[in-house]
């Protein structure tokens, strides 16, 4: 019996496991005929530094850049990770791109989930033990206790 959902969520992570993660979720996507919801999360203080570089090169041009260019700029770069990564043709994708509430980006993955009324979470997990993971907590496993929904991770 295979995975069924409605929408899926998955976070866009440009490494070797992301690209598995996503070709997964688009699977699973495919056999449930549902939607994607790609989502990038941008550090806070890269969003600051990128939005400050911007403001300076629109000084130079004579020109006006603000925070919503970096965030077109960044969802750009998640849909050509995509286009390579997987074929996307037969998925409806849609792209979100969201500054970092925290460091464990917890509450972001779980508000952009509400937003977009996905039912399945695709994470990438860390493999830690036990104790790791209580001194320093885990994203992954807050994810699963906290995510209404069926959640997918890849360990790897």
């Amino acid at each position: 019996m295979g995975l069924s959902m409605q929408r899926g969520l998955v976070l866009a992570e440009d490494t070797e496991n992301g690209r598995k993660l996503l070709a997964e979720a688009a699977a699973t996507a495919r056999g449930s005929e549902c939607g994607l919801v790609v989502l990038s999360i941008i550090r806070p203080e890269s969003f600051a530094a990128d939005v400050e570089t911007l403001e300076a090169m629109g000084d130079v041009e004579d020109a006006h850049y603000d925070e919503s260019n970096v965030l077109d700029a960044e969802r750009n770069a998640v849909q050509s990770f995509v286009d390579a990564a997987i074929n996307s043709e037969d998925v409806e994708i849609a792209y979100r791109v969201s500054v970092a509430s925290n460091d464990d980006n917890v509450d972001t993955v779980l508000q952009t989930a509400r937003e977009t009324a996905c039912d399945h979470l695709f994470v990438s997990g860390s493999q830690r033990s036990p104790t790791g993971k209580a001194i320093f907590g885990d994203r992954t496993q807050q994810l699963l206790l906290e995510f209404p929904g069926a959640v997918t991770v890849d360990l790897n």
